[in-house]
C-alpha cells in the first residue's frame, strides 16, 4: 500500500513541476546599437536637366522627379519613373495651362519665339518646314526605305518607267491629232506641249472614274498648285507665277472648247451639255426606228449600224451597256415547248430565279443573235 501511495505521489509531483516549468519566464533586454559606420546613400540627381529656352533633340531628358510635380506638355513624354523627355526637337518651355490651372507643364516649342500653351482653337504646329539642324541625319531619314520597299524597288522603278513611256506615247498621239483642229494647230510649240500634257492628265482622271468636268477641274487645280509651290521654294517670282497661271488658263479654255473624250477615251470634237442631250435623244429614236421589235432576230449589218450609233460621245459606258442589253440581246425569248420538239434545238442549262433550281431550256438556232 505504501509503495502504491509513493508512486502516485511521485507522479503528481512530476506533473506539477512540468507545469511550473512551462510557465516560467526569463528576463531579457535587447541591445541597442549605435550608428558608427558613417555611411550615406548617394543622391538621385533629381531636378531639371534642361531649362527655359534650351534647345533639345528627340529623346533628351528634361526633368527627373519622384511623382508628377511637373506634367508632360506639348511634344513631351513621361516615363514609368516620371521622367520627362522630348518627343520632338525644339526649345524647352515651362508653362501653366488655363484648362488645368493646378498643374505645371513642361513642353517643347518648335520655334524659339513661340510661347506655350498654343491657342486652344488654333491648329497645332507641326515639324513640317523646320530648319534642318543636322543635314546628315536629315538626308539619311529622307532616303530611308523599309526592307520590303527596298526589295521591291527595282520592280517599282520598272513599272514607273513603263507608265512614263505610255504617257509620253499618249502625249505624242494627242499632238498628232491636233492637226485635225484649226484652233489647236495654230498654237506654238510650247502651248502644244502644255495642251497635250493637259489632255494626258485628263485622260488619267477619266480612267480613274472621274467625270469630264471633275477631270478638267483637278487638272487645272494641280497645275496652279505646283506653280505656287515653286514660288514658295523660291524657284519662281510672283510675277512669273501669275503669268504662267494666266497663260495656262487661256490654253485650257481653248483645249476644253475644242476637244473632249468619248466613253472609250478617244479624242472627239467638244459638245456642250445641250448638244449632248439632243444628240442622245436623236440617237435613241433612231435605234428604236431601226429595231422596233426587240423579240425578233437582228441581222449582222443592222447590229453593226446600231453599235456605231452607240459609240457616239453622248453615251457613257453605262448607257451603252443598258442599250446593248435592251436592243442587241445575245438571245431572244422563244417558245420552249416548240423548241423542245425541234430536233436541231440546243439544250441550255439555266437558273430559274423563281424556283431557285437549274432547269434545261431548249433554244432554236435562230434564237441566238
Amino acid at each position: 500500500m505504501l509503495s502504491g501511495f509513493a508512486e502516485s505521489l511521485r507522479s503528481t509531483v512530476v506533473k506539477t513541476a512540468l507545469q511550473f516549468r512551462q510557465q516560467v519566464r526569463y528576463a531579457h533586454k535587447k541591445v541597442v546599437s549605435s550608428k558608427t559606420h558613417m555611411q550615406d546613400s548617394p543622391g538621385k540627381r533629381l531636378g531639371a536637366k534642361k531649362y527655359e529656352g534650351q534647345e533639345v533633340t528627340i529623346g533628351q531628358i528634361i526633368y527627373r522627379q519622384r511623382g508628377t510635380r511637373w506634367y508632360p506638355g506639348i511634344n513631351v513624354g513621361i516615363g514609368k519613373d516620371h521622367t520627362l523627355f522630348a518627343l520632338e526637337p525644339g526649345f524647352v518651355k515651362y508653362y501653366v495651362d488655363p484648362f488645368h490651372p493646378k498643374r505645371k507643364f513642361v513642353g517643347i516649342a518648335l520655334k524659339k519665339e513661340d510661347t506655350l500653351p498654343y491657342s486652344h482653337f488654333d491648329p497645332t504646329p507641326r515639324r513640317l518646314g523646320k530648319i534642318v539642324l543636322n543635314s546628315f541625319h536629315a538626308d539619311k531619314e529622307a532616303q530611308y526605305l523599309p526592307r520590303k520597299v527596298q526589295l521591291l524597288q527595282p520592280k517599282i522603278n520598272d513599272s514607273l518607267q513603263k507608265r512614263q513611256e505610255v504617257r509620253s506615247t499618249k502625249k505624242d498621239s494627242f499632238e498628232k491629232q491636233f492637226e485635225n483642229y484649226d484652233s489647236l494647230k495654230s498654237l506654238s510649240s510650247e502651248d502644244i506641249s502644255l495642251a497635250s500634257d493637259r489632255l494626258t492628265k485628263i485622260d488619267g482622271y477619266l480612267r480613274g472614274g472621274k467625270s469630264l468636268e471633275d477631270a478638267r477641274y483637278y487638272t487645272t487645280f494641280n497645275y496652279n498648285y505646283d506653280i505656287q509651290l515653286a514660288v514658295k521654294r523660291g524657284e519662281l517670282s510672283n510675277e512669273d507665277c501669275e503669268k504662267k497661271i494666266n497663260d495656262y488658263s487661256k490654253i485650257a479654255q481653248i483645249v476644253d472648247s475644242t476637244v473632249m473624250f468619248n466613253a472609250k477615251f478617244q479624242l472627239v470634237e467638244n459638245l456642250s451639255t445641250e448638244q449632248l442631250e439632243s444628240l442622245k435623244t436623236e440617237s435613241i429614236a433612231k435605234i428604236e426606228s431601226l429595231i422596233p421589235d426587240v423579240t425578233k432576230p437582228v441581222s449582222k449589218k443592222l447590229r453593226n449600224e446600231v453599235s456605231s450609233i452607240l459609240e457616239k460621245p453622248c453615251f457613257s459606258l453605262k448607257d451603252q451597256a443598258k442599250l446593248t442589253q435592251r436592243y442587241l440581246k445575245q438571245t431572244i425569248p422563244v417558245d420552249t415547248e416548240a423548241a423542245s420538239k425541234d430536233k436541231k434545238a440546243f439544250a441550255v442549262q439555266m437558273m430559274n430565279l423563281e424556283t431557285r433550281r437549274i432547269e434545261t431550256v431548249y433554244r432554236k438556232k435562230n434564237a441566238f443573235l
